[in-house]
């Protein structure tokens, strides 16, 4: 079969296909086929985030509770607003919204380090008394959860 035909036959709607879209229903199609415009999964990034948070704030709950609470704001101070870039900067895909995509990355990014800016404000001005290495290991501990990303969003091979 040549490339052009087995193009053609690979991209040919099955009739039960053509019968959906002549009614206006959906079909039922097989996801696997469309892998590469699902959405990635790096809501797992999110969710390590804050696993990490949670055993560092366990972790150090034995020295004390101000360790514990400032371990675990630092850590929240870093995973919250990765999980709001998340929501925001995945939000679109496809080619057709490259123009959206674009831009939600810009606004996401930019909530990030508001969120951010204004979770280090929050704690050094409403929290006391804090624990400075604590909040800021934790801080570093839950952002370098994200260096490891590839290897949690990392998709199974079929």
């Amino acid at each position: 079969m040549s490339e052009a035909k087995a193009w053609k036959h690979q991209m040919a709607m099955r009739s039960d296909e053509w019968a959906g879209f002549w009614k206006n229903k959906t079909v039922h199609t097989d996801r696997r086929q469309y892998a590469w415009l699902q959405s990635p999964p790096v809501y797992r990034v999110v969710v390590a985030q804050f696993a990490v948070c949670t055993v560092l704030t366990l972790a150090l709950l034995p020295l004390g509770t101000y360790f514990a609470l400032s371990s675990l704001l630092g850590g929240l101070c870093c995973a919250l607003p990765n999980a709001y870039f998340v929501g925001k900067a995945f939000r679109y895909r496809g080619a057709r919204s490259a123009k959206q995509i674009v831009s939600s990355f810009y606004r996401g990014e930019a909530g990030k380090l508001v969120l951010t800016t204004v979770g280090f404000i929050l704690i050094f001005t409403q929290v006391k008394p804090i624990e400075p290495l604590a909040l800021f290991g934790a801080f570093v501990a839950v952002q370098s959860v994200s260096w490891f990303a590839p290897l949690l969003v990392v998709r199974r091979q079929s």
